[in-house]
């Protein structure tokens, strides 16, 4: 006697196809992760979908799944095409901050007159914890070229390669100077800042730090530590209490 009933409604449902159902989750949650690495998720979501439905055509009617394999591929498809004009951008961005960093170097170090110090501060940050003037540029800039010579040019070592592009974000590049007297390590922090009237953010310096072992604390950093002047100003306050303290005592006496 055969148990399977002959009336295809009461007949068990086909079972779902789980790289169906993989696909179509992977590819929906890695959508709104285009800028994070969806894209490889997105790439999985379309291999696995089409897996699926080449599965489901063989299975003879006993899986279910193509309309969750085909949202997964559609899905896929979006994140990574989205991943990789994201790339594109960010590389682009990223060349573009390179050329901004390397040209505020050259401008401040080649400052030389009133005139192209004040063409090296535009590419200072108006946001710095340190004010900076051109006539300070200037005077770090005849500094350099006195310890050091002319200088040559600018090589990163590492950097933030794939940097937040919301808000205003502070960068550290570790960098190599290159003088007329040889190289030196150093470090540039420089500041993302998002015009209001652009998307695309701007990089401006925010310091400069050369390592020299010649230098006071081992490296010459411009614009100076608040904390150094800070205590300079401590100390020119603790010596102003005591000049008043003993006028003071001599008065009295």
């Amino acid at each position: 006697m055969n148990d399977v009933p002959d009336d295809p409604a009461v007949r068990s449902r086909p079972a779902l196809s789980r790289l169906a159902l993989s696909s179509a989750v992977m590819g929906v949650v890695a959508l709104p992760l285009v800028c994070c690495g969806g894209g490889f998720a997105g790439a999985l979501s379309v291999l696995f979908g089409m897996i699926a439905l080449d599965r489901i055509k063989r299975s003879g009617a006993t899986l279910r799944g193509r309309g969750l394999a085909w949202t997964g591929i559609a899905a896929g498809f979006a994140t990574t095409i989205l991943s990789m004009l994201w790339i594109s951008a960010v590389t682009g961005l990223q060349q573009q901050w390179d050329a901004q960093l390397d040209n505020g170097v050259r401008l401040t170090f080649n400052t030389d007159s009133e005139t192209t110090s004040k063409l090296a501060l535009q590419s200072w940050s108006a946001a710095s914890s340190t004010s900076v003037s051109a006539g300070q540029i200037a005077a770090f800039a005849a500094d350099v070229r006195g310890r050091y010579g002319a200088f040559e040019s600018l090589g990163l070592v590492t950097k933030d390669v794939f940097p937040s592009l919301v808000g205003d974000h502070t960068l550290t590049h570790v960098v190599t100077f290159d003088f007329a007297s040889g190289r030196r390590t150093g470090a540039v922090t420089a500041r993302l800042h998002t015009p209001v009237d652009s998307w695309s953010p701007t990089l401006q310096i925010a310091s400069i730090v050369v390592n020299d072992p010649d230098a006071p604390d081992g490296s010459l950093v411009f614009p100076p530590p608040i904390a150094t002047k800070a205590q300079s100003n401590d100390k020119a306050g603790d010596k102003t209490g005591e000049t008043t303290g003993e006028t003071n005592g001599e008065t009295k006496q």
